[in-house]
Order: C-alpha cells, then sequence, then structure tokens
C-alpha cells in the first residue's frame, strides 16, 4: 500500500513539473532567436541581435537575461529596453559584457526575454540557446562556420 502510494505521488508529482511551460504561468510563449559572432564577445560592447516571434506588438520593456548553462554556479545578467517593435536590436542592452571563454572553451546561453507592458506586467516569455566560442577561434573560422541568426520557426509543421 504504502509503494502505490509513494508510486501516485511521485508520478504526480513529476507530471505536474514536465506539464509546466518556462516562465511566468499563465503568460503566452513567444519565439526568441539570437546568436553570438565575434563581435558579441569578450566585451566588445555589442549585444547581440534578438529577434522575436510572436511577440506582442504593444510591449512596452523587454527584459533580457542571459545564463550560462555551461557552468555550475552562473551568475545570470539581466537587461531592460524599451519595446520597439519584434526585435532587440544589435548593441540594445546598456552596460553589456559579452562573454569571453578561452581557447579550447565553449560556454551555453540561455537566453530569456520577458515582454512587460507599461504597468510591468508580463505580457510573453520566451527562451533559447546560444552557443559562444572563443573570439580567436571565431576570426580563424571560414565565414560560412561562423555563427549566423537562426531561421524562424516552421510553424507548418505539426
Amino acid at each position: 500500500m504504502r509503494l502505490g502510494t509513494l508510486a501516485i505521488f511521485t508520478a504526480a508529482a513529476l507530471g505536474a513539473c514536465a506539464a509546466r511551460p518556462p516562465g511566468p504561468p499563465g503568460v503566452p510563449q513567444m519565439g526568441v532567436r539570437t546568436y553570438f559572432g565575434i563581435e558579441h564577445v569578450c566585451s566588445l560592447g555589442v549585444s547581440p541581435p534578438i529577434l522575436l516571434d510572436g511577440a506582442p506588438a504593444n510591449a512596452a520593456r523587454y527584459r533580457v537575461r542571459f545564463t550560462n548553462t555551461s557552468v555550475l554556479w552562473a551568475r545570470a545578467f539581466e537587461y531592460e529596453v524599451p519595446g520597439s517593435g519584434r526585435e532587440i536590436a544589435p548593441g540594445a542592452l546598456d552596460g553589456y559584457r559579452g562573454p569571453c571563454p578561452g581557447e579550447t572553451e565553449g560556454f551555453t546561453f540561455r537566453v530569456e526575454v520577458l515582454a512587460l507592458d507599461a504597468t510591468g506586467r508580463a505580457m510573453a516569455y520566451g527562451q533559447t540557446g546560444a552557443s559562444v566560442q572563443n573570439p580567436g577561434r571565431l576570426a580563424r573560422a571560414p565565414e560560412s562556420e561562423r555563427p549566423r541568426m537562426p531561421p524562424p520557426p516552421d510553424r507548418t509543421r505539426r
């Protein structure tokens, strides 16, 4: 009896965790696309472009968070920018300091964007992952192998 109860409780708890989408509860999801090119790393001061698929047209601000998921104890970096359409332009994140992996290192960042209305209420949320390479390695890579903006999602497949 106790083993059955434990199994049911565990299944319910795991099911509840798996069913919840990321971001604030009840907030619609939006697509986020970005990449880290050579100009976005090692404190060169140019934040990467971020494209938002399905972002609300009337967002007043975007809150952007970068978290290095390649390390155990990562500090997230947050920025806020005025909402201006469905793109956060390169260099728009004031105070941005790009990640700087060593010659043989690479990092993966989780990039989260929260669209906010004029009162600060969450309107939409999205996240994506983006890889970061050492700038020397990026500079030596052929143009065809350098990071680029991912294509928009194919919404025709289900």
